[in-house]
């Protein structure tokens, strides 16, 4: 059963569109819900019993006793219900390790149709005490978005996730990132062989690219720049990698790019041109 649950995982999680704010208000009328956006990893947390499994889009299961580091934190879900399943990002660094914001299902009950306002409470009375849920807050305007946005930055975080309180969990552009600064997940696609590269033999500049709505490769440039934590010997073809820009030109090249973390928790077939509109 264990082996079902990263496909469940991969099927059925909320996703989040990347748009201009105004944009994405015109259909998503304020308020909104505003919620950090934390860099971690997507995990569902599934309840049976006295049983907790978290599991990964990306196949990772884990367990009390198979990675006890990562339930070291979670306390006795004490107001929970016999089974349930649970939305949330896991995050390493930080010393919280597992922060939840959303609910699918209750013992026998789907509660995806219901408005996010009301999977709040559910989920609130749920994780009473515990300490795990991701607060939230009511932004009645823009500038309020913006500013909780530019906090969260300064916190050391990506910013936020900007949400429909009407919408049902999954539907369609209802929760919205919004980070500081324009970013793309892309994949390298080969190296660019430069003077320093045939010296070295270390690649320092990468060609990168994206897949459109057809599954076709939009080729988005090369990227030649990196932060200094990042090491260009880890970047591979195929690597995943998140890529600061300044805008993206005519010709559909990013421009100013540089890299700014190998992404292992994404793969390929989730960098997709949609990031860009």
């Amino acid at each position: 059963m264990s082996e079902e649950l990263p496909t469940y995982v991969q099927e059925n999680y909320s996703k989040a569109v990347k748009l201009e704010l105004g944009t994405w208000l015109s259909k998503n009328p304020l308020p909104s819900l505003v919620e950090a956006k934390y860099d971690g990893i997507r995990v569902f947390l599934f309840k049976s019993g006295d049983k907790l499994v978290l599991s990964s889009k990306h196949g990772g299961i884990y367990t009390p006793k198979s990675t006890p580091q990562v339930f070291s934190r979670v306390p006795e879900f004490l107001h929970a219900p016999n089974r349930m399943i649970l939305d949330g990002e896991y995050v390493a660094k930080e010393a919280k390790g597992l922060f939840l914001f959303d609910v699918l299902q209750v013992d026998d009950r789907d509660v995806r149709p219901k408005p996010l306002t009301e999977r709040k409470k559910i989920l609130r009375e749920i994780l009473k005490g515990t300490g795990l849920e991701v607060p939230c807050t009511l932004a009645r305007s823009v500038d309020k978005i913006n500013e909780l946005r530019d906090d969260e930055v300064r916190a050391g975080r990506e910013g936020v996730v900007v949400k429909n309180p009407l919408s049902s969990y999954g539907q369609p552009n209802s929760w919205l990132k919004l980070k500081k600064f324009d970013t793309i997940d892309v994949f390298v696609t080969g190296f660019v062989e430069t003077t320093e590269m045939r010296k070295t033999g270390l690649a320092r500049s990468w060609s990168v690219a994206v897949y459109d709505d057809n599954g076709q490769v939009v080729e988005l440039g090369n990227v030649g720049s990196t932060v200094e934590s990042v090491d260009p010997r880890k970047i591979k073809k195929g690597s995943v990698i998140e890529v600061r820009f300044q805008e993206v030109t005519r010709d559909r090249k990013l421009r100013a790019p540089f890299v700014l973390r190998i992404r292992h928790d994404k793969t390929p077939d989730e960098c997709t041109l949609s990031q860009l509109t």
